[in-house]
């Protein structure tokens, strides 16, 4: 790092989002200045989906294992959604193993993780204590953003610590992961546009011992309760419990009666618990109309900002954070061009507006929606209403727990550094057919027991070879030695890869997603290849 510069980074934000931007820097040897204002974050009744993309850059940062660790699901809990009309009422429907956990983290080779259920702040735990690790990155808690100035070669910024200590930190850039009500955001004069707090909900965290003590049947990872008077979801977070429940139009909170009569009526039957949390929120629909002003960047909910159903808030930001560091490290080590770094906005901002959909058609469909006359009844009409009811529920809400193809479907067909033509169409929720196409997440394959296909990715481009070692891989060698780009050649065989990598040779981005693809390349069609995908 030049001696001009305190850090490469300045990270403003020590959520999930900061955390995997300094991972993904840090990692790659860049100078990274990670500040968060509060000093601790406690139990929350917030993101607890991990989803197999995430999983698989946990994977790349060595800690996907330390997760699965944390995680407060113990081995004989299902990791099932059941319908219910109370928690020890009766039952409707059940979408079973949600997180293509156990038996299926072997048999499906279409992703090389399985999702994991854990509370965010254990998330960020396990995170922390990898980015501690790491010598090139300086984390500051109880240290906030004052402001900033930017010319054409860094940004300056003034920090202020809890003890009111304040600092100047001279980076290259500085990106604001910095949540909703981003200080970042603000100060780019970046707008947000769309639905604003369209909807009032309430979460909670319980200590409610009878559940573990005598827990329902049958057991998930969440229950939704569908009845008349206290429709909502509960789920366990080890030893805890947590609520959400959406509220009446005009509230915006709950009191302590109104809290213990939806807690008593939505388990059914009444319980002694503890409040341990709470977290009121609003459902929002909002996209930022800039993510970036010269060497300024948003990440995560900075810039976008949706329901949380479909578990795809911190899945998303963690992305954000993958497809903007391997940038910034490319630009920063200079095989790349400034250009690379406003395709960030471009790939992200397509993939934020099909997650923004997708999360508010999942919640316009809740606990409340579905509940029909007749449905508690111990009758032959209870009976009917219910068994009329499951496959309704199932229909409503399979897309919003089954979303490999949100997860793993995404893409950057048509990127200004994709070689392709652009041409393929928005993900399906449910479907996700793996295919090596410009744009298009890299197919996965098992190479051996426990070996994936990525755990052989180079930190820079990987050329995939089928040809044998052709002309083609002489031809990139020699251009990426010219233009100083990193390229890891990896040889592939087998009918099975031909039929996920129909071309011979296929170029992969560090993120994962396919870059360009062709039977074979002369010298100018290499250069051209890598300049194009490195906008230089």
């Amino acid at each position: 790092m030049d001696q001009n510069f305190d850090t490469d980074v300045l990270v403003v934000g020590a959520g999930p989002v900061g955390l995997s931007l300094a991972l993904e820097l840090g990692l790659r040897g860049d100078a990274v200045t990670l500040i968060e204002r509060d000093d601790t974050r406690g139990p929350q009744p917030r993101a607890k989906t991990l989803n197999m993309r995430s999983l698989e850059h946990l994977r790349r940062w060595g800690i996907a294992d330390a997760i699965r660790a944390a995680s407060p699901i113990t081995p004989d809990l299902p990791t099932d959604i059941v319908f219910q009309t109370r928690l020890y009422g009766h039952h409707i429907a059940t979408l079973p193993n949600i997180y293509f956990r156990g038996n299926e983290r072997a048999d499906d080779s279409r992703f090389s993780e399985p999702s994991e259920w854990i509370p965010q702040y254990l998330v960020e735990r396990v995170m922390k204590a990898r980015v501690e690790a790491i010598p090139s990155v300086t984390l500051r808690y109880g240290t906030e953003l004052v402001g900033f100035t930017q010319d054409g070669g860094s940004v300056t910024a003034e920090l202020r610590t809890t003890a009111g200590e304040s600092l100047t930190v001279r980076a290259r850039y500085l990106v604001g992961a910095d949540g909703a009500r981003s200080r970042v955001r603000e100060a780019i004069g970046a707008t947000m546009t769309g639905r604003h707090a369209y909807g009032a909900n309430y979460n909670m965290v319980l200590d409610i011992p009878e559940l573990n003590a005598d827990p329902p049947s049958p057991r998930g990872i969440m229950h939704w309760t569908l009845n008349a008077d206290s429709p909502g979801i509960l789920g366990p977070i080890g030893d805890l419990w947590y609520a959400a429940k959406k509220l009446p139009e005009g509230v915006s909170g709950m009191g302590d009666d109104e809290i213990h009569s939806f807690i008593t009526g939505t388990i059914g039957r009444d319980v002694a618990f503890r409040l341990v949390a709470v977290d009121p929120w609003y459902a929002h629909e909002l996209i930022a109309d800039r993510y970036r002003r010269d060497r300024v960047f948003l990440a995560g909910d900075a810039c976008h900002l949706h329901p949380p159903f479909g578990g795809y808030g911190m899945n998303m930001g963690i992305a954000d954070a993958v497809d903007l560091g391997w940038k910034l490290d490319a630009v920063l080590h200079g095989w790349a061009g400034d250009a690379l770094l406003n395709s960030y906005e471009w790939e992200r901002r397509r993939v934020h507006q099909w997650t923004i959909d997708e999360s508010v058609a999942n919640y316009a469909v809740l606990s409340a929606n579905m509940v029909r006359p007749d449905m508690e009844a111990d009758t032959s009409a209870g009976e009917a209403a219910r068994a009329a009811l499951a496959p309704h529920v199932v229909e409503q809400k399979r897309r919003e727990f089954h979303t490999i193809g949100m997860v793993l479907g995404y893409h950057y067909s048509g990127s200004p550094v994709i070689a392709g033509d652009g041409a393929l169409p928005p993900p399906s929720a449910e479907e996700y057919e793996p295919l090596a196409v410009p744009g298009a997440l890299a197919p996965h394959l098992w190479l051996a027991p426990g070996v994936s296909l990525y755990d052989r990715f180079g930190t820079g481009f990987t050329l995939l070879d089928r040809s044998g070692g052709g002309a083609g891989v002489a031809a990139f060698r020699d251009a990426a030695d010219r233009l100083g780009v990193p390229l890891t050649v990896l040889a592939l065989d087998g009918e099975h890869v031909a039929t996920l990598y129909p071309d011979a040779l296929t170029l992969v981005r560090p993120d994962e997603h396919v870059a360009w693809t062709g039977d074979g390349a002369d010298p100018e069609a290499a250069i051209a290849a890598l300049r194009r995908v490195t906008a230089r």
